[in-house]
């Protein structure tokens, strides 16, 4: 156990760090691993593998996973912020290429090939996306004068551009409700809310009527 008169980065950590949601979070992991016990052996024989090929995968990456999220939280709030900022810009430029040069699979184009791997962008980008917003909202309620509510809104009209240019709803739809969220969150005027809101209000059922891959997740989902 560490005391709390011993310090050092370790003794720092353990005394900062928000334990319970550290605790909850490996719970998670854990829960999460034994459902690929019980779901994934099925479909790894279906397709001729390993019974516990998926299980394997899965403890392969969650093992570094929960390393990486341990590392970044020893991170102070201003370097998480400059990472935040490095990964995004490296993950919205490989979100254009990807529209030039990205792996085509079942009509989109979302995978980046380096090598012998496939990378998806935008996974990289949603984490990074929401640490500047945060911070771009954050900003503007400290000091008014500084326009990060309109640099939040325009980092939100870029990454849902290059998302629905792939095409990748699911992932507009999935940053938009967070980002609706911290505006929310950020006491924004109920006027920009409406307005924003109606305006993605459209833009789905644009996407419904356009896009027959869209209307028939849709549709299968209400069915």
């Amino acid at each position: 156990m560490v005391s709390r008169v011993e310090r050092g980065p370790v003794a720092d950590w353990f005394w900062t760090i928000d334990r319970l949601f550290l605790i909850t979070f490996v719970l998670l992991m854990g829960i999460g691993l034994m459902l690929s016990f019980a779901a994934s052996p099925a479909v790894a024989e279906r397709l001729n593998l390993d019974s516990f090929h998926f299980v394997k995968r899965h403890a392969f990456f969650m093992l570094p996973a929960l390393g990486v999220m341990i590392g970044l939280s020893f991170l102070s709030p201003r370097q998480v912020r400059r990472m935040a900022m490095l990964i995004l810009a490296a993950s919205l430029i490989m979100m254009v290429l990807v529209l030039f040069i990205g792996l085509e699979v079942k009509g989109g184009r979302r995978w980046l090939s380096i090598g012998s791997m496939s990378i998806q962008p935008s996974e990289f980008m949603k984490p990074a996306f929401v640490v500047i917003c945060a911070w771009l909202f954050a900003e503007h309620a400290r000091q008014p004068e500084i326009p990060g509510n309109l640099f939040a809104i325009l980092l939100f009209g870029i990454a849902a551009a290059l998302l629905i240019a792939q095409p990748d709803l699911g992932q507009t739809i999935l940053i938009g409700s967070v980002w609706g969220a911290m505006f929310f969150m950020a006491g924004m005027p109920w006027l920009w809310i409406v307005v924003l809101g109606a305006l993605g209000g459209a833009g789905f059922f644009g996407a419904y009527m356009t896009l027959p891959h869209v209307a028939g997740r849709i549709d299968r989902f209400l069915t």
